[in-house]
């Protein structure tokens, strides 16, 4: 965990002039400095969190995909994987144990849907009356590769175009397709970026 403390002087406020601030108006103010502080945590604690849905288990605890999201670095960043480095487990027990049993990929000319990988959580402060909802979305450009959500009975995309709102100590359960012909020939590791801003900008 990393703390930063930031000392900030704030610039000075001139006077327009007597006319447009009165008599007996500030004609110049300079505050001295002041202190700003911010803190870098991880993915899990931040104001827009990034997590692993509890003991892995997604979808009212049907699946354990969430056993595909990993935490790397210092501090932590989420990343998902769904290689045979990271292998499910097809016996029972808690499958970050890791065992002899399990998967290591997708199949040839298939495609995968996994409910509930990872979770967007709005951890920032709650005003009330809506205030503090955000819109959430996800920009990826990654053959083979779409984010979505669950709604409505049907699966779809988070994106720019399909943003979903989230109000201060919710959720948004995101799942991940795998479109296998669709992946790179070469694969390397791919990036996608979560997006948040308050509702209605």
């Amino acid at each position: 965990m990393e703390r930063r403390k930031f000392v900030v002087g704030l610039g000075s406020l001139a006077a327009g002039g007597a006319a447009a601030m009165g008599t007996g108006a500030v004609s110049q103010f300079s505050s001295g400095n002041r202190t700003i502080e911010a803190e870098i945590v991880g993915d899990q604690a931040a104001y827009v969190a990034l997590q692993r849905p509890e003991d892995g288990l997604s979808d009212g605890g049907d699946t354990r995909n969430g056993n595909f999201v990993k935490f790397s670095g210092s501090p932590n960043k989420l990343e998902l994987d769904f290689t045979s480095d990271n292998p499910t487990s097809a016996r029972s027990g808690d499958p970050q144990q890791g065992n002899s049993l399990g998967g290591d990929g997708v199949n040839p000319s298939s495609t995968y849907y996994f409910d509930g990988t990872f979770e967007i959580r709005n951890l920032s402060n709650n005003s009330g009356s809506g205030v503090g909802e955000l819109d959430v979305w996800i920009d990826e450009s990654i053959d083979g590769i779409t984010f979505y959500e669950e709604k409505g009975g049907g699966r779809n995309p988070l994106n720019s175009s399909n943003k979903t709102d989230i109000s201060p100590g919710q959720a948004l359960s995101v799942g991940v397709k795998i479109v296998a012909d669709d992946l790179p020939a070469n694969p390397t590791n791919e990036a996608f970026v979560v997006n948040a801003e308050e509702t209605g900008n």
